[in-house]
């Protein structure tokens, strides 16, 4: 069976309406070929478009329902995908062939080469039930209904010998019990009382130090996928000459910001040194280079015959070197932010003026890629995922998501060649390239990454963090010691939309029902799971 996807259309057309499972492979219906290849003897000849991914799913996978999971239910699941316009289509968007070549194995053609292919199918659905969270791939499924929790039991007809993601041996936990305790405060209480077994706490400081003292508590933290960094707005006069910019950052210290923030809450915290990977990623590598030296800073100035004013702030080509500092107010971490920043800028003649808004001015379009009138350095989040693909527009000089329109060529040139190039090593490696050159030229200074906290009874085995998409559950297969574990969630998720979750606890629901192609662990790797390999090629010409 093949599913074509015209130019500017929206949904595909099925032009076949059912498809073989054995013998000889279907007929396709394309312009570009008339036959389905074999599984066995796919190559880029047969890709019938500039780019090509081949899925070979796992024999032994099925559904709960005893029904293999099969090429079928891939096709039903893009659909599925591609229909939704008001999400992010991660590539979907390129594709314009479907084809099913036998029951267990599927073909998709796109009109580009995408290289984080990998981040498609992160939930496979069954298209003989795709709303049904009792028709599962993953270790468990949908219970009867609760009016106050939602429970799962364990798949009987699970098909994994053991746990897919973390390789380790299948657990003996045969519910989950998904449950509000009504707050933060409570769920605390149930912890320690042990009505519930896990929690994913808010890193407050005084809820940690709480969860520390419980005996039979199991408390780890991680950093988490949001990271904080502060921009210039480099169309400010001053701010767009590289001297300015190493002034600054010579003069700020970032252990001292650690030291106010994220490691009142985690003391072993490491500073962030990648705009790309999170340091939980094993393609993480470290390229802040700039050392805290606030001698070097004042010098820097010094030799641009810039002059201390009375006030201390110095005056330079007679700008006086004095910035607007933008944020979203109510946050403590940022406010510590600044000032801790301001103060060590002060020290060197710098002057920052804090403007803290509301998150809907912050972030409203027009302020925040205005222009220095609005804002000169602004000090606010990203959200980092496990492929850096969806966010690459930050390094192009007119990226959508260029908020300090920094502009670089060379940065500009690795980030495409990045976007083309299939070799994970070698994709991994321009990345970097792409970084280091970034940070060297101080884009912007990164700092650190909020963190997350995972705490459990300690007669429950298996839990650990995991901030990608999987989420902490990642690994709930393999969770033993109790026949029951009951989870703390801050809402009781109703699974409205199976395929984009609206919140951290449906997402969680949903990791312990279903799996995708791929997973991801919790060093941010893609892990096979419903498939036993996948191959990716561009098309010959």
């Amino acid at each position: 069976m093949t599913l074509r996807r015209g130019a500017g259309l929206v949904s595909l057309v099925l032009l076949v309406a059912a498809c073989t499972t054995g013998g000889e492979p279907p007929a396709t219906v394309s312009p570009t070929s008339t036959t389905v290849p074999s599984a066995t003897t796919i190559t880029e000849a047969s890709c019938p478009d500039a780019f090509c991914i081949v899925y070979r799913i796992r024999p032994e996978a099925d559904w709960s329902d005893g029904r293999p999971v099969t090429a079928e239910d891939f096709a039903f699941t893009y659909q599925a995908y591609a229909s939704k316009q008001d999400q992010p289509l991660w590539g979907y968007d390129l594709v314009t062939e479907v084809t099913i070549i036998d029951e267990k194995t599927f073909r998709l053609a796109l009109s580009e080469v995408f290289p984080a292919w990998r981040t498609l199918f992160p939930v496979v659905l069954p298209a003989h039930a795709p709303s049904d969270p009792r028709v599962t791939s993953g270790p468990f499924v949908m219970a009867d209904a609760a009016p106050d929790a939602v429970v799962v039991r364990r798949n009987p007809a699970y098909w994994a010998e053991k746990d897919p993601l973390s390789g380790e041996p299948l657990g003996d936990v045969e519910t989950l019990r998904f449950v509000d305790p009504g707050g933060l405060r409570s769920s605390l209480g149930a912890l320690l009382r042990g009505e519930v077994h896990l929690i994913v706490p808010d890193p407050l400081d005084w809820a940690l130090a709480e969860i520390g003292e419980m005996e039979g508590v199991t408390l780890r933290l991680a950093p988490g996928p949001v990271w904080e960094h502060i921009d210039f707005n480099h169309i400010d006069p001053l701010l767009s000459q590289p001297w300015v910019r190493q002034a600054f950052a010579r003069a700020i210290d970032r252990e001292a910001i650690l030291a106010a923030t994220v490691r009142t809450l985690d003391p072993s915290a490491p500073a962030l040194g990648s705009t790309v990977w999170m340091t939980n990623s094993v393609n993480y590598e470290d390229h802040y280079t700039t050392s805290y030296d606030p001698v070097a800073a004042i010098q820097i100035l010094l030799d641009r015959g810039c002059v201390r004013g009375g006030d201390g702030i110095f005056v330079c080509d007679g700008a006086r070197m004095s910035f607007v500092w933008a944020a979203a107010a109510g946050d403590p971490m940022r406010r510590a932010v600044f000032e801790v920043v301001s103060d060590q800028l002060a020290q060197v003649g710098i002057e920052v003026v804090a403007d803290f808004r509301t998150p809907s001015e912050l972030y409203a379009a027009e302020f925040l890629f205005g222009g220095p009138e609005d804002w000169q350095l602004i000090n606010f989040p990203w959200q980092g995922s496990a492929d850096p693909y969806r966010a690459n527009s930050i390094y192009r000089c007119e990226g959508e998501l260029n908020v300090n329109r920094y502009c670089n060529p060379e940065v500009e040139t690795l980030i495409d060649t990045a976007d083309r190039t299939l070799d994970p090593g070698e994709r991994v490696r321009l990345y970097n390239q792409a970084d280091a050159v970034y940070l060297a030229d101080l884009a912007v200074i990164p700092l650190f990454q909020r963190p997350v906290a995972l705490a459990w009874r300690s007669d429950l085995a298996g839990p650990q963090p995991n901030i990608s998409r999987s989420t902490p559950l990642w690994n709930v297969a393999s969770w033993s010691g109790r026949d029951e574990a009951v989870i703390a969630l801050s809402a009781v998720p109703t699974l409205g939309d199976l395929l984009f979750p609206t919140n951290p606890e449906e997402a969680m629901v949903i990791a312990a029902l279903y799996y995708g192609a791929f997973g991801v662990d919790p060093e941010l790797r893609f892990v096979p799971v419903l498939v036993e390999s996948a191959e990716a090629f561009v098309g010959a010409p």
